[in-house]
């Protein structure tokens, strides 16, 4: 009996440390993150047989060539401009080797995971299988917990995480992990109607009479645009541009025509991440003033990952940004169409990844992996009430020639091996003909929110001191970073725009992860060259090998939207992005038109080309308790290259092959 006794004991003592995060000799941390990003909290310890997908981002082959390789097709005095690759070249070019492959494999067969389970994504460069939480605590030497963000999002995340120390060259990154990459819109800054210029408040006190006079779109609508003629020709003339950024405030700023064109694989790309959404009414309440012939028109919707439109929560919060974004949009490049991304569902939300997910199968796509067992391949991670119980959209989409994306994490948000690997699926976008854009952010030097670093403890602060805090995507040199700008005050859209000061100011900086890519060289030692920075190494990574941005800007500030039956105005490098992104989708047009490719990745051509922009040179975009970096010659980390001047970038890109 004492026997037996003792063999349980000994029996229960291996089971225990088998279950336990202990680090073995053969193992190293591969990621750790010290505490979790603001306003998310850790809740519990994940049940041991809680089901959750594993994915193991392998080393992929070639990445060191892959400024050269978009060189070829991005730089205007390369023979192969234009010449965009596959989806299956640019798998097979940075696909992990087989010995990558086989060491992996390997390892999760002695760890105790089938491979049977396994699946390989079709770009072979991901691997996948489910497990308990059981199972990948021993897999990882971890433990796994689910963090609750302050909105209701629910997140599962570990604060650190090993691998054999063999591996570390064959994986890149494991998730989930340390990463908290769910985006969950923001507040935009709108001014509400006792803020807003005279001409806007008798418009609202208008819609507010006719709203219930007919269905909006009807013949009996007061959006008819004879009836609103009066009310449009004086919000659209140029003379109040200084206070009401209107369509034809853009158009004569970046001397930009009307839309024209409307080629049949040529919309424009907008993404939208849920709970924000549109209202139809607001749309139709703006297009009755700026652009009459879409009223009743919507955007081509996306559903991505159980996303909806939701109707159900209306808010200046929440449907802010996408009135702002897909406003603009629509109304620049009619007759042309915009293609609204939404994504993920009400519960869980949806991260850059799960966008890029649905519109690239390489990056998702799996092969093989086929259980039926309930304990294999149990749904996740919507098996919340309301949730998305479908399965995740991979490659279900087609990606539009340009993109444009107005959210943003700060750079310090998330790991540096999850930001890299995510910068070279954008890189692999590039080079498929893909033009991305990304907001630079709104608060100057510092990160979302205004947040800085604190130089001891890495962490972030209240913004009124500590280091620069720079944005990612804006950082990656793979997409197009674009700062705001801004009319001056009781001046016209004749005269030189400034950074902007008023409400925003433009994201810019260096990048503390992601290398100088070559195009930029020359623009950023000569801003350093021209420019004494009264900064050194404590406020910014100052060594001058690293990533400046943005790249280019425009106006951001007084956009005129229509938000929950209200007109208002709002901030925003969220309306520089999709605003620069809609003369970007215009140059497609004309070039399709004469049977030449789309542009894609730009910024060789911006960079070898900086006449065709118009150069800011006033205004700052201060931040962490000083004045930021100053708008001067040249390409700065404020308003970068500067803002569009339409005919000479048409005149360029229609000269490229």
């Amino acid at each position: 009996m004492h026997v037996k006794v003792v063999i349980q004991i000994l029996a229960a003592l291996a089971v225990a440390i088998s279950a336990s995060p202990v680090i073995t000799p053969s193992h190293v941390v591969h990621e750790r993150r010290s505490m979790p990003p603001q306003n998310w909290s850790k809740h519990s310890r994940l049940h041991p047989a809680s089901v959750f997908p594993i994915r193991i981002g392998l080393a992929q082959q070639n990445l060191h060539r892959a400024e050269e390789f978009l060189n070829q097709v991005s730089h205007p005095l390369s023979a192969d401009y234009g010449k965009h690759w596959s989806p299956q070249k640019v798998a097979d070019m940075f696909a992990p080797s087989a010995e990558t492959v086989f060491v992996v494999k390997a390892w999760l067969s002695g760890a105790g995971i089938d491979l049977k389970r396994v699946r390989m994504s079709a770009g072979r460069n991901w691997m996948e299988f489910n497990a308990t939480a059981m199972e990948a605590e021993r897999l990882l030497k971890t433990e796994y917990h689910l963090y609750n963000h302050d909105t209701g999002h629910k997140h599962i995340a570990c604060e650190e995480y090993s691998i054999p120390s063999h591996l570390t060259e064959h994986i890149d990154i494991i998730t989930p992990t340390v990463d908290f990459d769910k985006k969950i819109g923001s507040t935009r800054r709108l001014h509400k109607d006792d803020q807003i210029p005279p001409p806007l408040q008798h418009l609202n006190k208008r819609n507010k009479r006719e709203l219930g006079k007919a269905i909006v779109g009807s013949a009996t609508d007061a959006s008819n645009p004879k009836q609103g003629a009066a009310v449009v020709n004086a919000l659209m003339t140029l003379e109040n541009c200084d206070s009401m950024i209107t369509p034809a405030c853009l158009q004569a700023l970046y001397d930009m025509p009307p839309g024209s064109k409307a080629a049949t694989n040529n919309t424009m790309g907008v993404v939208e991440y849920t709970p924000q959404a549109f209202l139809q009414k607001d749309m139709d309440i703006w297009f009755k003033q700026f652009s009459p012939n879409q009223v009743g028109r919507a955007p081509n919707t996306n559903l991505i990952d159980g996303a909806i439109v939701q109707t159900m929560n209306q808010s200046f919060s929440l449907n802010g940004e996408s009135a702002l974004d897909l406003q603009y949009a629509m109304g620049l490049i009619y007759p042309q169409q915009v293609t609204l991304y939404q994504v993920g569902d009400i519960v869980a939300g949806g991260s850059f990844n799960n966008f890029l997910d649905a519109i690239d199968g390489s990056y998702c796509t799996f092969m093989g992996g086929d259980s039926k067992d309930p304990n294999i391949d149990a749904q996740y991670p919507d098996t919340q009430p309301g949730g998305f119980t479908g399965p995740k959209n991979c490659g279900g989409f087609t990606s539009t020639n340009v993109i444009s994306t107005s959210y943003g994490f700060n750079e310090a948000d998330l790991g540096r091996k999850y930001e890299e690997r995510q910068c070279a699926e954008y890189m692999k976008l590039g080079l498929q003909g893909v033009t991305v854009l990304y907001s630079s952010g709104d608060f100057g030097v510092a990160g979302n929110g205004g947040q800085c670093i604190n130089p001891v403890t890495g962490a972030f602060n209240n913004g009124s001191t500590g280091m620069f805090n720079p944005s990612f995507p804006g950082g990656c040199p793979w997409i197009t970073s674009v700062g705001a700008t801004q009319i001056v005050n009781g001046s016209t859209v004749r005269t030189p725009e400034i950074a902007s000061q008023k409400v925003i100011f433009s994201g810019g900086g260096f990048s503390n992860i992601f290398a100088m890519p070559s195009y930029q060289s020359n623009a950023v030692k000569s801003y350093f060259s021209n420019n004494k920075i009264p900064y050194g190494a404590e406020r910014f990574n100052n060594s001058q090998t690293v990533r400046g941005f943005p790249d280019v800007s425009a106006n951001g500030v007084n956009y005129v939207v229509a938000v929950n039956g209200q007109f208002s105005l709002a901030f925003g490098t969220s309306a520089s992005a999709p605003t620069f992104g809609t003369m970007i989708n215009m140059i497609n047009e004309e070039r399709i038109a004469v049977g030449k490719k789309p542009v894609g990745f730009i910024n060789p051509v911006l960079y070898a080309n900086p006449t065709m922009m118009t150069d800011i040179r006033f205004g700052g975009n201060q931040g962490c308790g000083t004045p930021g970096f100053n708008s001067t010659d040249g390409w700065d980390p404020v308003t970068g290259l500067g803002t569009p001047n339409y005919p000479a970038m048409m005149k360029v890109f229609m000269s490229l092959p």
